[in-house]
């Protein structure tokens, strides 16, 4: 009996099926274009016929997800891949409105792998060339802790500058001005201690010029209440809803497009701000709430690169007070006396060496209290 078209289309899907499942197992390389897969596990092939090799780079990357370095600020250092091969594992709390930025300047950028993960080791961004350096980029949707995972190729050389920090979501909501105009945040007292502000207050002359911050339209205009003359733009890409109140006057229209950097209107004093010096009232809602606009737009200098200390593979502790710390900064957490203590070094941050212990601790040691140990 002769096989009908549905028969024969299952027969040429089961065949393609099977084709691919080969193909990923002979060659997945060759399916690269359809599944993008991580820089980790293209890296990780390379190990077929190495086992051994292989050994040693998974219990590198244990070492470097069970790295907890606590980054609170903006962080430099210079980093560096021997034939130890470096790992790193550092935590940083990103506020909702902040994005994380880390980027690899590096001779050998193939040699290392960059990552961005969150608090289960999920991946959420690999790092990619961006204007000739490493660079990864996340914006959260909550507030949380996110993961910087830095890994040398193993029995690669490679060195480079590793920065680490946040950048707002948004660009500076009034024209020329920037953070050190907002005199009023989030949470400060109003009406007499009966309700909290929702959003920053930024100063600037009366009919100074307010702008979108992001692509979206204007989704209301009005004249009333505690905000006065006020406007409401519609985020096209989040669906937040921006607010700029007390304003002199509007140079938009309801359901007019914006894009970042347009004038929506002009500051001024309306709705109960009429006695004090004129200003913006800005705030974001998120589902009818207001959240916290600040992360949004407060603007963090990028660091400089980190000075270059001298470099050694190994280095020897002191042992009169050789500290290691959990940060680069003689007010941070000891994590252990060194003592006489022989380290492996993986670059430095300023004046303090990073460097991990034989039992697999990463820390910091200021550099007074190592002694190099020449390779």
């Amino acid at each position: 009996m002769a096989l009908n078209r549905t028969h024969k289309w299952w027969i040429l899907a089961g065949s393609l099926i099977l084709l691919l499942g080969i193909i990923y197992v002979v060659k997945p390389e060759w399916l690269d274009f359809i599944l993008r897969p991580s820089q980790r596990t293209i890296y990780e092939r390379s190990f077929k016929e190495r086992p051994e090799d292989l050994k040693t780079w998974e219990a590198l990357t244990s070492i470097a997800f069970s790295d907890n370095i606590a980054i609170n600020k903006p962080y430099s250092s210079y980093v560096v891949n021997e034939s130890n091969a470096h790992a790193s594992g550092y935590t940083i709390p990103i506020q909702y409105g902040e994005q994380l930025v880390v980027t690899i300047a590096s001779d050998d950028k193939k040699h290392w792998i960059l990552e961005l993960r969150d608090g289960n080791h999920k991946l959420l961004e690999d790092a990619r060339l961006k204007e000739g350096v490493l660079y990864a980029t996340y914006t959260p949707e909550s507030s949380q802790n996110l993961r910087v995972i830095l890994q040398g190729k193993i029995n690669q050389s490679a060195a480079g500058f590793l920065k680490i920090y946040t950048q707002p979501t948004y660009r500076f909501p009034v024209a020329g001005k920037g953070n050190h105009d907002i005199q009023s945040f989030w949470g400060a007292p109003r009406g007499g201690g009966s309700r909290s502000h929702e959003g920053n207050d930024i100063f600037a002359p009366k009919k100074h010029p307010v702008v979108a911050i992001s692509y979206g339209s204007i989704y209301s205009i009005r004249n009333r209440g505690l905000g006065g003359k006020q406007v409401w733009v519609e985020d096209y890409d989040t669906g937040l809803l921006h607010y700029y109140a007390h304003l002199d006057s509007w140079s938009v229209y309801e359901d007019q497009m914006v894009w970042p950097g347009d004038t929506i209107g002009f500051i001024g004093n309306t709705g109960n701000a009429a006695t004090t010096p004129p200003h913006l009232h800005f705030g974001i809602y998120k589902n009818g709430k207001a959240v916290d606009p600040k992360p949004f737009i407060w603007k963090i200098t990028v660091p400089e690169n980190s000075v270059q200390l001298k470099y050694s593979t190994k280095a020897r502790a002191m042992g009169i007070a050789a500290n290691l710390r959990e940060t680069p900064d003689s007010n941070a957490g000891i994590l252990q006396d060194l003592k006489r203590q022989e380290v492996i070094v993986l670059g430095n941050s300023g004046n303090w060496y990073q460097v991990r212990t034989s039992s697999g601790m990463t820390g910091y040691a200021h550099k007074s209290v190592l002694e190099l140990i020449a390779d």
